[in-house]
């Protein structure tokens, strides 16, 4: 039995709770779940966690005023600065993970969770991935960071680097390996899709497409559709604070899984509040997101809500050879691969970092040093960024702070060679 199976095996026999019977739930008992679970989840976090109950002493609010959905607004909002390494947040004892965010903002922030939280993510992403048709065992080929890989034998891991001979070397092995399912970051299986196109290249076989971790364009759908001949299905994850959403064969948005979180829409801003993550709770935590809920329900018969999510919106890179995805940039870039290059870990030396492109290949690097930074950390980020950055000249800045827009947000990436990135979009 191979590991995968082994993990499949425990998630179905020690589930959080049963998802596959949850999906066709009435709204009404979701709701009732949804809250049973925030009653339970803020009793909590009030008793056992110094940082929640300040703030809610602070706003004057008490565990008892929180009994229903519509008491959310009572509860203080919670920002990732107020969680970065803030141990009043955290309950070690309960501890049987640890995490990273993305860093699309320029900064990562290291999070825990608990073995509750960690079975309904899993059980999470593999209702999701059921849907597009994928089961442990299928064929399946991934474009992604290290933190991305799945290590199986029946999973071929391409490289995320997308310059030319990369491309050339990942189509041969795709053509070899015929995967059922193709699953990476939005950016590369772009290129992907992409180069074929140009190239008038088929890969045969690919049943679904699983584009993760950047905003989906329809333009890109349609590209990807396209080159392999496929649906693509897309996804919605944010793993800090439990937010997380598939798209149904039925293609009509992203349903939203109440199961595992309650998603707010403030003012068009995503707030969340995680049902099962008692070693660091998330209640009302602002990610960062936009979210816009559907005023319709989906003709597969679930009554999970459908939503749009539009993640942050950052430029891209353009080196000679081509494009860099955003998120490769992210994980190869702050990430620091494990020696089996099995999980990405962030350099915790680094605390923020924004690229800027000038014209004429040139890319300035703003970077914000945490106070126990030391010269292997830059070393080591300097020689990644420049072996990424190929053909471009490099200059790091060392800043005290990544300067925000008028609404409070950092942008990850700035290119300011706007010829440039007229004349790659407009190709």
């Amino acid at each position: 039995m191979s590991g995968f199976d082994k993990l499949l095996q425990f998630l179905t026999t020690e589930k959080v709770i049963n998802l596959d019977e949850t999906q066709w739930w009435t709204l009404e008992e979701l709701r009732e779940l949804q809250e049973f679970r925030l009653r339970k989840m803020v009793k909590y976090a009030y008793n056992q966690l110094p940082g929640y109950r300040k703030k809610f002493d602070r706003a004057g609010v008490s565990p008892e005023q929180i009994r229903s959905l519509d008491d959310l607004p009572k509860i203080p909002m919670t920002t990732r600065e107020e969680l970065q390494n803030n141990p009043e947040f955290v309950n070690e004892k309960l501890i049987s993970g640890t995490l990273y965010t993305g860093g699309s903002t320029g900064t990562s922030l290291k999070y825990y969770e608990s073995k509750e939280s960690g079975k309904i993510r899993w059980n999470a992403h593999l209702r999701g991935w059921f849907w597009n048709g994928y089961r442990p065992g299928k064929r399946l080929a991934v474009i992604a960071s290290a933190q991305g890989i799945v290590k199986e034998e029946n999973t071929l891991n391409l490289s995320g680097d997308m310059k030319t001979e990369n491309l050339q070397k990942n189509i041969e092995e795709l053509k070899k390996f015929r995967p059922q399912h193709l699953r990476g970051y939005v950016g590369s299986l772009y290129i992907l899709a992409k180069y074929c196109l140009d190239n008038e290249i088929s890969i045969e076989g690919i049943e679904s497409i699983d584009p993760i971790s950047e905003n989906l364009y329809d333009f890109q759908r349609t590209t990807m559709e396209k080159a392999f001949n496929c649906p693509v299905y897309e996804e919605y994850c944010c793993n800090d604070g439990g937010a997380c959403a598939w798209e149904c064969g039925a293609h009509e948005g992203l349903h939203y899984f109440m199961e595992r979180a309650i998603i707010e829409d403030v003012d068009g801003e995503m707030v969340v509040t995680d049902l099962w993550n008692r070693a660091m709770p998330f209640i009302r935590y602002k990610n960062g997101d936009s979210v816009i809920f559907l005023d319709k329900k989906c003709s597969c018969g679930r009554e999970l809500p459908l939503i749009k999510v539009k993640g942050r919106d950052n430029d891209i890179i353009i080196t000679k050879n081509g494009m860099i995805s955003p998120s490769f940039m992210v994980h190869h870039g702050m990430g620091i691969e494990t020696i089996d290059h099995s999980k990405t870990n962030f350099r915790d030396g680094i605390r923020a970092v924004q690229y800027v492109q000038k014209p004429g290949y040139i890319l300035e690097v703003n970077l914000v040093k945490n106070p126990w930074c030391n010269n292997d950390d830059i070393r080591a980020f300097e020689d990644k960024v420049s072996s990424i950055a190929e053909g471009m000249s490099v200059k790091i800045n060392y800043v005290s702070d990544i300067p925000s827009t008028k609404k409070g947000k950092r942008a990850f990436i700035i290119n300011e060679d706007k010829d440039l990135l007229h004349k790659w979009k407009a190709n």
